[in-house]
């Protein structure tokens, strides 16, 4: 072998050892980590305590697509009572209008495996009192509903209770 032969092999060595080092080297991270889905988080660093709250709440049962959007104009009321019915029909989530915040709530599951479609349609565009948990995560709102039934009607002049 002549030294120039030497020289060219490692050349290639050294040249494959950089490209190596390169691939599987440990990539530093930036401060502010992309968000990763969660079954990538290890256990140890997920939030495993259940951020729910009880709570009762007052309003009324809305699509929550048409309220949201104001697609259909302001998505709410007996004027929109029938295009609501058939969204959640359809498979709109329903959601719970707060009269006291302005917070729409998406009703979350009522029972184990089955949703809130059959529980809150003869609610539609009614004032209801609804009790259940509320958890809030990533600027949603849900509702899990333990209770419903309609609100008393408030009589002209009565503030509302």
């Amino acid at each position: 072998m002549t030294p120039n032969m030497v020289q060219a092999t490692g050349s290639k060595l050294l040249s494959l050892i950089i490209a190596f080092a390169c691939v599987f080297a440990p990539v530093q991270s930036s401060p502010a980590e992309p968000l990763r889905p969660q079954s990538e988080i290890p256990l140890e660093k997920q939030r495993l305590i259940p951020a729910t709250k009880k709570v009762e709440i007052t309003g009324e049962v809305v699509d929550a697509w048409c309220y949201a959007s104001q697609v259909m104009g302001p998505g709410r009321g007996e004027k929109h009572q029938a295009c609501a019915l058939a969204c959640i029909h359809g498979g709109v989530s329903a959601g719970i209008l707060d009269e006291k915040t302005g917070e729409l709530f998406i009703a979350a599951k009522h029972k184990g495996y089955t949703g809130c479609k059959e529980l809150l349609l003869p609610f539609v565009a009614k004032r209801v009192v609804v009790k259940g948990w509320i958890a809030r995560k990533g600027g949603c709102n849900l509702i899990k509903i333990q209770e419903v039934k309609l609100a008393a009607v408030n009589k002209p002049g009565e503030k509302k209770k």
